[in-house]
């Protein structure tokens, strides 16, 4: 029996079929056409269920995934941290294609009349599940609007000096670019670089933060700044 969760995905398969360069895979609209980066539009799922019926509620991002700063975070760090990310509620004022987002996430009602008739709100936050179509095509079409407007993909190197993207936000706690793994991500790009100093100065307590600096990340970014600035005067490029 075909599930809601497996009819979303194949609505989101024929979706992506209609896009040049793009394609759905683990819940994600992925673009693979750059050889250096891997561009991501996650409508961020959420399968669930209301008494018998099944909902789901969508938390739309964007994700940009380099891959000479993945092999240089996996090789200091250990882990995975996206190049670049942007979650679609911190930017809900710039909206302006996926205009049902900007005020709440609204969440699909399996079946919305059953649903009411059996005593769930009538609230136009819930949606029946028919209108998730449209919302998915606005999704992929507002994250690669997003990219286009946000980032410069004219070269790779010119990608990664653009970084991190500018933007308005409407979240509370303001532009969080240079926060938490953010910050970290940021200090290693600037090391692919060459700019060594950054992550230095970021460490450093003149450098203000909303939310505390992840120093054990940035410790161990500093005690390889030796070795990548070797590979750098002797093979032209940053490595570990």
């Amino acid at each position: 029996m075909v599930t809601l969760k497996g009819e979303i995905i194949e609505l989101c398969k024929e979706i992506a079929k209609k896009i040049e360069d793009w394609e759905f895979s683990s819940e994600q609209f992925k673009n693979k056409s750059l050889k250096h980066t891997t561009l991501v539009v996650n409508p961020g799922f959420g399968f669930g269920r209301v008494g018998p019926l099944g909902e789901v509620i969508i938390l739309p991002s964007i994700y940009l995934y380099n891959k000479k700063t993945e092999l240089l975070c996996k090789k200091i760090l250990g882990k995975k941290i996206a190049t670049s990310h942007v979650l679609f509620s911190e930017v809900r004022g710039q909206l302006n294609i996926l205009t049902e987002l900007k005020e709440y996430t609204p969440r699909f009602i399996q079946d919305r009349e059953k649903f009411i008739q059996h005593g769930g709100s009538d609230d136009p936050y819930w949606r029946d599940v028919s209108q998730i179509s449209g919302c998915i095509e606005r999704i992929i079409s507002q994250g690669i609007s997003f990219f286009n407007e946000h980032y410069d993909f004219t070269s790779e190197e010119n990608m990664l000096k653009a970084l991190p993207a500018r933007y308005k936000v409407s979240a509370s706690g303001g532009y969080q670019e240079y926060e938490k793994s953010r910050g970290v991500m940021l200090c290693l790009i600037r090391c692919i670089l060459g700019d060594f100093e950054f992550v230095r100065h970021y460490r450093s307590d003149d450098y203000k933060t909303i939310f505390p600096k992840r120093v054990e990340d940035l410790d161990k970014i500093i005690a390889y700044l030796p070795q990548m600035k070797k590979s750098l005067q002797e093979k032209g490029y940053v490595s570990v």
